[in-house]
């Protein structure tokens, strides 16, 4: 597995630690996430985001494997939480997309390997 930048990281350790402002330090202030069909754009929506499906429901990412392609990260995580898991695979995984500029997250893309 490759060696992530440090705001690919610190997504995933303010996540599991439940650290909002670290969470958002992590963002370009005009970032994108898309989540599946969700878009999400600017830090405000972000942390809004953050806090009712990331933190709201205790999400524990658990990376399995990542890489480097075309200067993007894409990060398979394995994650759980107190949230609705009928009919959801066991473990669910989740592929992170990432690209940066200047060392932040500029875009996220949230999808199923």
């Amino acid at each position: 597995m490759i060696q992530l930048p440090n705001s690919v990281k610190a997504y995933f350790n303010a996540s599991n630690n439940e650290q909002l402002d670290s969470f958002l330090e992590a963002f370009k202030e005009d970032a994108l996430v898309i989540d599946f069909n969700r878009e999400f754009n600017g830090l405000e929506t972000i942390r809004n985001w953050c806090k009712s499906d990331i933190l709201g429901v205790h999400v524990r990412f658990d990376i399995t494997d990542a890489w480097e392609q075309d200067g993007a990260y894409a990060v398979i995580a394995s994650l759980d939480g107190e949230f609705d898991k009928t009919n959801l695979p066991d473990p669910l995984l989740l592929i992170h997309t990432f690209k940066l500029a200047d060392g932040k997250i500029q875009e996220l893309h949230v999808s199923l390997p």
